[in-house]
């Protein structure tokens, strides 16, 4: 592959080159779709495994998502020393630890779905064994994550790189649903072959087990295909204080922090998700009949947000898109509410579909924006401290979120279940519609109503933030003319692979 100089008066020039390949593009958008293929069936089904399958009462469950959330954020701390450290080679930084983290990432997706009967059998040891896997998946999900991270580095043109990053969200949105799918089937496979009886512990496992297969296998290869098109700048050994003081003293991260701590709270409602699609459909299996709506809206959201962002400010869409939020959950809720109280109105499934479909446009923006922030962000930190933060910024990003998702976690068992619960759902029915009506409608207001509320609230904080416009196009231009005049200092020229 051919290597172009471009001299610091080029600089320029790198805003407009397009530098993605036809085949880059779509190998690496296949390598994200099928990783989140893993976290999404992680996401969706462990909760329902461990409460329905493995029964872990209300207490181990809280004290599993706090603990596990608490020392995953402190073992954060060292993994993004270790990526802020992380020298490149041959100009690529990411590479590598993608390729090294995409085996284990498969082998621990597949293990969560899995406990041998022995530890099975032990409540106290089955605890223990699901949070070291919980611990390893922060590591090795960590690291698996540069599949992400890439984008941010894979053009040093401006407008590519956010069409980059669009389009791999959306990728990423399909795929974090496709578990849906894909235990769906598996479950009518399962009950085929087990001569009409349902076998949720073998579906969930062998749905992992396919999610753990293609996603290693794809990792492999879209990380080998990617490319890393900035210049690096050689520098000694960074302190991780110093790094994380810079991205605190940055006021747009500030913002994004705060956003970030007031959206993860919606943890309580997306936590419901499989629980009340097994109260008003039977079965948490069945959860792709609530999640399908709101993933279509979502990709049809991001589609929309990228055709509004030609005309309007990212901030002023993740602001409207919460106040969105807020009515499309109310309505959603009233919708739903009708459709449980009210036996004669069962035409209301349509339009309850309908509403989750709107619900789900605001994904869009929920999903999309807040990753165009930080690579802004990035650009505003580069040109201030001369220094690339890919691991400080989300560690610190992920401070406030955090903390707020594990108090969302912590307390969300004990609001789903429990003699002291609020919602009062019942573990291990077959029938999942025997919960009670309370139940049900509890379980649609804190999956809709607090999810609006919460979205509205995350929105607030960029009533202040200033990095978007014309702002965000002078911090582009200038961090790509130092980084021309840093590779002129110290080479002449700046090497960029032409993709």
């Amino acid at each position: 592959m051919g290597k172009e100089k471009v001299s610091p008066l080029a600089a320029s020039e790198n805003s407009v080159k397009k530098y993605l390949s036809g085949k880059e593009w779509v190998i690496y958008l296949v390598a994200v779709f099928f990783y989140t293929n893993m976290t999404g069936m992680i996401a969706e089904y462990r909760k329902a495994y461990l409460v329905d399958i493995m029964m872990l009462d209300e207490n181990r469950m809280a004290f599993f998502n706090s603990f596990t959330s608490i020392a995953g954020f402190a073992l954060s701390f060292v993994y993004a020393m270790i990526l802020d450290n992380r020298k490149p080679k041959n100009g690529q930084k990411f590479k590598r630890l993608g390729i090294l983290a995409a085996i284990p990432c498969g082998l621990v997706t597949f293990l969560i779905f899995y406990a041998p009967s022995f530890i099975a059998n032990n409540p106290n040891i089955f605890l223990a064994y699901i949070i070291i896997l919980a611990v390893v998946q922060g590591l090795v999900f960590y690291f698996g994550n540069t599949v992400n991270l890439v984008a941010m580095v894979m053009s040093p043109n401006a407008k590519e790189r956010e069409k980059l990053i669009s389009f791999r969200q959306i990728s990423s949105s399909v795929g974090n649903s496709a578990p849906l799918v894909i235990v769906m089937v598996m479950g009518v496979i399962v009950k085929a072959i087990n001569h009409g009886e349902s076998n949720t512990a073998l579906n969930y496992l062998l749905s992992a087990g396919l999610c753990s297969v293609i996603g290693t296998i794809t990792m492999l290869l879209g990380m080998s295909v990617v490319k890393e098109r900035i210049t690096y700048k050689q520098e000694a050994k960074k302190n991780p204080l110093m790094g994380f003081a810079d991205v605190l003293k940055n006021k747009h991260a500030r913002i994004v922090l705060y956003s970030e701590f007031l959206k993860s709270f919606r943890g309580i409602a997306t936590f419901m998700q499989p629980f009340i699609a097994a109260a008003m459909l039977g079965s948490s299996s069945k959860t792709l009949f609530f999640a399908l709506p709101v993933g279509i809206g979502t990709m049809c959201g991001m589609l929309i947000v990228n055709f509004l962002l030609k005309r309007l400010s990212a901030r002023v869409i993740y602001i409207g898109s919460g106040i969105y939020s807020v009515l499309a959950n109310l309505i959603a809720f009233g919708v739903g509410y009708l459709k449980l109280t009210r036996e004669d109105m069962s035409w209301l499934q349509i339009p309850f579909i309908i509403c989750l479909w709107l619900v789900g446009l605001q994904f869009g923006a929920s999903n999309l924006l807040p990753h165009q922030f930080q690579a802004d962000i990035l650009d505003d930190l580069e040109l201030k401290t001369q220094k690339r933060l890919d691991g400080s910024l989300p560690f610190v990003l992920t401070i406030g979120s955090t903390l707020s998702a594990t108090i969302a976690s912590t307390v969300a068992p004990y609001i789903l279940y429990g003699d002291k619960s609020i919602i009062h759902y019942v573990q291990g029915l077959e029938d999942g519609t025997q919960q009670g009506l309370k139940t049900k409608i509890l379980l649609l207001f804190f999956y809709t109503v607090v999810h609006g509320i919460m979205m509205f609230l995350a929105g607030v904080p960029f009533f202040f933030y200033k990095l978007t416009g014309k702002e965000k196009d002078r911090v582009h231009e200038e961090v790509l003319a130092q980084r021309a005049m840093i590779a002129a200092q110290n080479g002449e020229t700046t090497e960029v692979n032409n993709g």
